[in-house]
Order: C-alpha cells, then sequence, then structure tokens
C-alpha cells in the first residue's frame, strides 16, 4: 500500500512539473498567440493606424481653414532718406511692430481637386485594412499547416510503437514456440531483429516531432524557454461541403483580398490622373488678413506705442502654367492604371489556378481517406487472422512480420491522407478568407 500511495505522489508530482515546462496549445490558442507576436501583423496595423491619421489630416487641410499668425519686430538702424528742394527728410520710424494673422480656404472648384484628395486618403486607409486581413490570414495558414504537421508526427510515433509492441508480442510468441520445439531458430532471430529494426524509426520519428515543435513555436513567435505541445488529433469531416469548383472559383478570382487590394490602387491612380488632369486649370482660393501695427521713434516708450488694425479679404488665383510638365505626370499617371488593371488581370489568372489545384488536392485527399479507412479494416482483420494462425502452426511467422508492416503502412497512408487533406483545406480556406 505504501508502496502504491508513493508511486501515485511520484506520478503526480511528475505530472506537475511536465506541466509547468510545457505550454499545450489548442489551435485556436495558437493563431491567436501568432497574431499577437507576429512583427509584421502588428507592423500592419501601426500602418493602418498612420493611414487613419493622414485621412484626417486630408480633411483638415482641405475643408478647415488654414490659419497663419506671424508678428515681426524691426529696428531701423539708419533710415531711408530723399531730398526734397535740398533738404534731406527720414523715412521711417525707429522701431516697427507687426502682427498679422492669415486665414486661407480653398475653393473646391476648376483645379483645386479638394474631394480627390480626400478620396485618395480614404482608399489608403482601405488599403491598409487589406494589407491586415492578408497578413491575418498568411498567419492562420501557416499556423495551421505547421499545427497538423505537429499533429501528424505525433501519430507517427504511435504507429511506430504500436508496431514495437506488435514486434514485441509477436517475439513472445515465437520465442515460447521455439522454447518448445514447435518453432525454428531463424524464426526466433528474425523476430529479434523486427523488433530492433523498428526502435531507430521511433527515435527517428521522436526527432522530428521535436523539429516540428519548433517550427511551429518560431511561426507562434513565443520567446520563452519553455516547450509546446499540442492537444487533438487529425480528424476527417466527411459532411463538409464545398460547392462546386465552377462557383469556388469564381469566388476567389473576383473577392480575393489581393484582387482588392489591386482594385484600391487602381482607384487610387485613377484618382491621380484626376488631380494631375486638375495641374492644367487654375485654382482659386479665399482668404483674408488681420493686421495689427505700430510705428514709433525711440522718444516713446513701448508701453506708450500706438497700435493700428486692418482687415482685408479677397479672392486669389494661382495658375501652374507649365502645361507639358503637367502631361508628362499625367502621361505616367495614365501608365500606373494600366499597369493596375494588367495585374488584376493576372492575379485573377493565377488565383483561378491554384483554387484549381488545391480543389484537386482535396478530392484527391478525400477518395484516399475513404479507400485507404477499408483497406485498415482489411489490414486489421488480416494481421489478426496471421496471428492466430501462426500460433496454431498454419502459417509461417514470415507471414504474420508480412501482415504486421502491411497494417503499419496502411495505417500511415490513412493518417496521411487526413493530414493532406487537412492541408489543402486549409490552403482553400485562406484563398476563401474563412
Amino acid at each position: 500500500m505504501n508502496k502504491f500511495i508513493a508511486v501515485f505522489v511520484l506520478l503526480f508530482s511528475l505530472n506537475i512539473s511536465f506541466s509547468q515546462n510545457v505550454q499545450v496549445l489548442t489551435l485556436s490558442e495558437a493563431i491567436n498567440l501568432a497574431k499577437k507576436n507576429n512583427s509584421d501583423y502588428i507592423l500592419a496595423k501601426l500602418e493602418k493606424i498612420k493611414a487613419d491619421r493622414i485621412v484626417s489630416e486630408v480633411y483638415s487641410e482641405n475643408l478647415v481653414p488654414s490659419l497663419t499668425l506671424g508678428s515681426r519686430y524691426t529696428r531701423s538702424f539708419k533710415k531711408q532718406t530723399i531730398n526734397i528742394f535740398g533738404e534731406n527728410f527720414e523715412i521711417g520710424s525707429d522701431n516697427s511692430i507687426t502682427t498679422t494673422l492669415d486665414v486661407s480656404e480653398p475653393i473646391p472648384f476648376l483645379g483645386t481637386p479638394v474631394f480627390t484628395g480626400i478620396r485618395i486618403a480614404e482608399y489608403y486607409s482601405k488599403l491598409q485594412d487589406e494589407n491586415i486581413s492578408q497578413i491575418e490570414y498568411k498567419i492562420s495558414g501557416d499556423v495551421k499547416k505547421s499545427f497538423y504537421n505537429v499533429l501528424l508526427l505525433k501519430e507517427v510515433i504511435e504507429l511506430n510503437k504500436q508496431s514495437i509492441t506488435n514486434a514485441q508480442e509477436n517475439l513472445r510468441v515465437v520465442d515460447a514456440r521455439y522454447n518448445a520445439g514447435v518453432a525454428l531458430e531463424y524464426d526466433y532471430i528474425r523476430a529479434k531483429v523486427q523488433v530492433e529494426t523498428l526502435k531507430p524509426q521511433l527515435a527517428q520519428s521522436e526527432n522530428n516531432l521535436q523539429i516540428a515543435k519548433k517550427l511551429l513555436k518560431n511561426i507562434i513567435g513565443l520567446k520563452d524557454q519553455k516547450d509546446i505541445d499540442v492537444s487533438g488529433r487529425l480528424a476527417y469531416d466527411s459532411l463538409e461541403v464545398w460547392g462546386t469548383m465552377e462557383n469556388l472559383i469564381k469566388n476567389v478570382s473576383e473577392k480575393n483580398v489581393a484582387v482588392r487590394q489591386l482594385n484600391l490602387t487602381k482607384k487610387i491612380n485613377e484618382q491621380l490622373v484626376d488631380v494631375d488632369y486638375a495641374n492644367y486649370l487654375p485654382k482659386l482660393y479665399l482668404f483674408g488678413q488681420y493686421q495689427l501695427q505700430a510705428n514709433e521713434n525711440d522718444e516713446r516708450s513701448i508701453s506708450n506705442y500706438r497700435f493700428y488694425n486692418s482687415i482685408v479679404a479677397g479672392i486669389g488665383l494661382s495658375w501652374n502654367l507649365n502645361l507639358f510638365q503637367n502631361s508628362y505626370k499625367e502621361d505616367q499617371s495614365i501608365i500606373e492604371v494600366k499597369k493596375s488593371e494588367e495585374q488584376i488581370v493576372k492575379v485573377k489568372e493565377l488565383l483561378k489556378t491554384q483554387t484549381e489545384s488545391v480543389i484537386l488536392k482535396l478530392d484527391d485527399a478525400k477518395n484516399r481517406i475513404k479507400s485507404q479507412r477499408e483497406v485498415v479494416i482489411t489490414a486489421e482483420r488480416g494481421y489478426e487472422l496471421a496471428n492466430i494462425s501462426y500460433k496454431n502452426g498454419v502459417l509461417n511467422q514470415i507471414d504474420v512480420v508480412d501482415a504486421e508492416l502491411a497494417l503499419s503502412q496502411t495505417k500511415l497512408a490513412y493518417i496521411q491522407a487526413i493530414y493532406d487533406y487537412l492541408i489543402a483545406r486549409t490552403e482553400l480556406e485562406q484563398l476563401l478568407e474563412k
């Protein structure tokens, strides 16, 4: 009883130590951590904040009057003089103080594209939203693929352990028959070699699992010294429906984030064309000025300066007459619009090809899952019958080894098919932005 309690306490303490040193993650937890730690995602969100500030700035510059306050003090060390009938007269004063408040507001007419500038800023802000979305989908896809790879390798380790268990059970049966004189020494040697041959495979799969966990940890962006593990198993849902290939291709090629980004870039370039065209036209603006001025000589103290104010307002016009220079800029902006249109066509075709390829991989994996499931059931029954037949002296020991090898291979092919399906599904979800 005391020994039982001691073993229980030891196992309990080991479990606590393991849980403290290993961080076990679900798929959703891994994705959320990756978004939190990913540098590209953080930078994209900062760019979005900056873009929103630019929109506010453009609204302020174009819709809110511009105010400028200025003040100047002037000291005349030598005044200008004029000679009138042989007598010199000084002009001006020893001291001059001038304070002005200027107000200006562009008139959204002719060559002043006020609302065009606002639209460009808003398109740029939306473009940053799409950049964030694109990074989110990429992070999610990368984490899922790495996560499924860890699950696959854990399944492979289980298969290898089961194969070793089966081989050890076979060795026990052969050893008993050999000691009873009903089995050959060759059968005993072969069974023992089979056990030892499987052990390096298990060690290699365990090493591969450690590497896969480190890669997942790197993708998530964890910097601490804790090891990580994942929860869950590779699973296939036969009820998943994705629709026809035609609809999937249409949804991806028309609505994918890459297409939306290019459409926004095209709209920005089109607005820049309008801006360049507006440069051919005059720009009108309203202006006003309030001025407070004093001009005094040294004999009057500054506290007794006499200030006079004035207010003026009007409408102004400016016109850039470098028409050839404007035409060159407009031509460049038109070329950028055409480039955007060509890029949209190219990306749509690429997305169609990617979608077709992913759907074909998805269907292939589904077919392999269905066929391998039946093969696994048959292989399990074959291995069971081979063991019974060998014990009864009907089959040779090599038949048991072959049956166990066939069972291991079919199970590996089955989980590989599920893994391939999950990877293809992840790629399709990334294209569909799910």
